[in-house]
């Protein structure tokens, strides 16, 4: 009966690590990919070494349009990369005109 026990409480605890990204999402039908190299391109990035070393720090939406100089936002993405225990990076890329 423990074992039954610890696997429902175990399965309790995995279900709750859900990715719940903070972009809203948009209706892909809807957006013009015809004029995609036109558009401006913005990218903020958080990226961390050794888990500890913060290299960059500030990945907003904010900077990534400040920094392209967007004035209207079309779509923005969100992605991960690097070799995660080393060296990894989160980034914000913002695309508009």
């Amino acid at each position: 009966m423990r074992k039954i026990y610890l696997a429902f409480l175990l399965s309790l605890f995995v279900s709750g690590c859900v990715n719940a990204p903070y972009i809203n999402q948009i209706d892909l039908n809807k957006t013009d990919f015809s004029k995609i190299e036109e558009l401006k391109h913005g990218e903020a990035c958080n990226a961390v070494a050794l888990f500890i070393l913060p290299i960059e720090t500030e990945k907003s939406i904010l900077k990534a349009t400040l920094e392209a100089d967007i004035t209207k936002i079309h779509y923005i993405e969100s992605r991960n990369t690097g070799l995660y225990p080393i060296y990894y990076e989160d980034c914000v890329e913002v695309y508009g005109e």
